[in-house]
């Protein structure tokens, strides 16, 4: 607690230096321009939204490899440490991972339906900034953005140039040992044609507990993507987009004292073709792309390898959007957009009674079906600069479905410039997440442990209401950003025990309803400096106060108190990076009955020493004084070594 105390003084000092030198001296600042939050070019300085940008640079001096290894470590945002597998997935400002949007390049993602491991799959050899939303973005992007939107936008084909990363990296005590190598190929401009390739692979060794059990599974990962674009003139241009990614995981779990084997060999394929133009009178994008996943699992007893149970699925999202952004009136930056998206999904678990099907391995047969569900939505935004200090961004977005209710999704924000250099910002937006394929016709039985999870073709889209205010700004060095928030979340999907549910006799049954109401609220402090002399601070801390209001009962798996802080120094002169990050996390509520919270902060350490112009050789270590958790987990330091070379 001495060091959270210690950052939440540092935070006063800077905000309270900052305020105090406003009006005496003119800030150096940079003018960095986001995409997600209005859908067009706007300078974070102006967006009326809590905006966070990771750039490639932070994640150079990380060493992120996957977006697990970064996501993280922004404002307001949880994720579990290293590669725990049962719920690989993060969330923001206290809701759930299923709750929160992640894109590459402004597309949806398919995969599993709770959202989970989507941190451990997506690599960033190829990203350029990670855009981070804060707070409820339905009126723009639809159902799942009730947390916010994590947007992954990837490098354009620019100029000539080959990378190449290999790193290989080991716990302590010499266990689960990993090796990596990613690559990307640039070929530049080739008249008005250009493309890149970028891949990677992951290999992962497991590492157990005393009882045979992994906490980090066996694993391997490859991803390949493919970018082109074809510029017709300076402003319109044609991208084509392709992905590929293939895992294959391992895990083992103690069930009734048996040791049980888990195997995933999961694949997502991705196509996306858009035509975009950008001029000063006219913006417009229109796009059509996909995303198929298919999932093959398998339960089996690791004495006799029997199968107990199987799993398979598919998932496809095919996707129609576009938009259009123009100047209607005078200071009135209008953009209209819509979609039109299907999803189709087939699996053993899914009880839909459409597309019947059974599935036989090992002399276990199980059922299957499909669900089929079709959105439409439309929206509308209008960028009012009602005056020279005073921006007013309010949208509203209308979502149909075939299969549940629709919804209407406005919001409002406005951005008051005090001083050029200090900033209020306030808003209201309503939120909204539909149902899932699993939540309306799940249909699992855990023969093991004798319980069965039903899914409810009746249930509703959870909603919320949002409000949050901030004040922010930067001077000369310094910058700084205090900010409060409160939702008002409904009709919360989850999981009830209900003995109709039950199959058979000694069996428990379990169902999904909407019975919760919560209520989630916090205070986001964050300060920075940048020297001369290449020595970069930052620092910020998270109050989260999540809790049922049926039950006045704090929400499991949510942090009280998380605090970030970064150090970077670069000793140009030397060619060398010395790069000291902190994690703390307080007030994790881990269970209930009983009520388990736990504490914890790692430290991560890297370094990195220019070799030529060509090469960058790097080692680090993260969680620096060997922390460890079996529950999390944490396994222990992971210590790790590469090369970065670019021609």
């Amino acid at each position: 607690m001495r060091g959270l105390t210690l950052l939440i003084i540092c935070q006063l000092i800077i905000m309270s230096h900052i305020t105090a030198v406003w009006a005496e001296e003119e800030s150096v600042k940079v003018k960095d321009v986001v995409i997600t939050a209005t859908k067009t070019e706007v300078e974070i300085e102006d967006v009326p939204a809590s905006v966070e940008v990771i750039t490639k640079e932070e994640i150079k001096a990380k060493g992120a490899e996957k977006l697990r290894d970064i996501i993280g470590f922004a404002t307001g945002i949880y994720k579990e440490p290293y590669f725990a597998r049962e719920d690989s997935s993060v969330g923001i400002r206290g809701f759930k991972p299923e709750q929160t949007l992640i894109l590459i390049d402004g597309r949806r993602l398919t995969g599993e339906v709770s959202n989970a491991y989507e941190i451990d799959r997506i690599t960033l050899e190829n990203v350029e900034r990670i855009e981070i939303i804060r707070g409820p973005a339905s009126a723009l992007y639809g159902s799942d953005a009730l947390g916010g939107v994590i947007n992954i936008i990837t490098k354009p084909p620019e100029n000539l140039s080959f990378d190449l990363t290999p790193e290989y990296g080991i716990f302590e005590g010499g266990k689960g040992g990993q090796r990596s190598i990613n690559t990307r190929i640039d070929s530049g401009k080739i008249g008005n044609l250009g493309f890149s390739i970028a891949g990677s692979l992951i290999n992962r060794d497991a590492v157990f507990n005393e009882g045979r059990a992994s906490l980090i599974g066996d694993g391997e990962h490859k991803n390949l993507s493919f970018k082109s674009v074809y510029d017709f003139t300076k402003a319109t241009r044609l991208t084509l987009d392709a992905g590929y990614m293939k895992e294959d995981v391992k895990d083992w779990a103690l069930v009734s004292s048996a040791l049980y084997r888990y195997t995933d060999d999961n694949k997502r394929q991705d196509l996306s073709l858009g035509l975009s133009h950008s001029s000063p009178e006219l913006e417009y994008q229109l796009r059509a792309y996909t995303s198929i996943y298919s999932k093959n699992q398998e339960t089996r007893k690791d004495s006799t390898n029997a199968i107990s149970d199987f799993t398979e699925a598919e998932r496809q999202t095919p996707v129609i959007e576009g938009k259009i952004s123009k100047e209607l009136f005078t200071n009135h930056l209008f953009t209209f957009g819509g979609e039109y998206r299907h999803e189709f999904f087939k699996g053993t678990r899914l009880d839909t009674g459409e597309g019947n099907f059974t599935a036989t391995r090992g002399g276990i047969t199980m059922t299957g079906s499909e669900a089929r569900l079709n959105y439409r939505a439309g929206y509308v935004q209008d960028e009012w600069q009602a005056f020279d200090n005073l921006l007013i961004i309010p949208a509203i977005r209308y979502d149909s479905s075939d299969k549940f209710e629709n919804e209407i999704s406005p919001k409002i924000g406005a951005t008051y410039k005090i001083v050029p250099e200090l900033r209020i910002k306030v808003g209201y937006g309503h939120g909204f997440k539909s149902p899932t394929p699993r939540e309306l016709y799940y249909d699992f039985r855990h023969s093991a442990a004798r319980y069965r999870v039903a899914g409810n073709p009746n249930i509703k889209s959870e909603k919320s209401n949002s409000y949050e205010a901030a004040i922010e700004g930067e001077k000369g060095i310094f910058s700084g950003r205090a900010a409060y928030f409160y939702n008002d979340v409904s009709d919360l999907i989850t999981t009830v025990e209900d003995p109709a549910y039950a199959p058979a006799a000694g069996w428990r049954g379990f169902v999904y309803k909407n019975i919760k109401k919560a209520e989630i609220q916090g205070v986001e402090l964050e300060g920075g400096a940048g020297f001369n002399n290449g020595l970069f601070l930052q620092a910020s801390y998270s109050y989260l106060d999540a809790k049922d209001k049926d039950t006045n009962q704090r929400l499991v798996n949510r942090v009280k108190n998380k605090i970030v802080a970064k150090g970077i120094y670069d000793i140009k002169p030397l060619g060398l990076k010395v790069n000291l990050w902190w994690e703390y996390i307080g007030g994790l509520l881990w269970s209930t009955t009983p009520l388990v919270e736990k504490d914890y902060d790692i430290y991560y350490l890297s370094l990195s020493k220019n070799i030529g112009k060509a090469a960058e050789l790097y080692a680090g270590v993260d969680n620096l004084f060997n922390r460890k958790d079996a529950d999390i987990p944490i396994v222990g330091s992971f210590y790790y070594s590469g090369i970065r070379v670019n021609f």
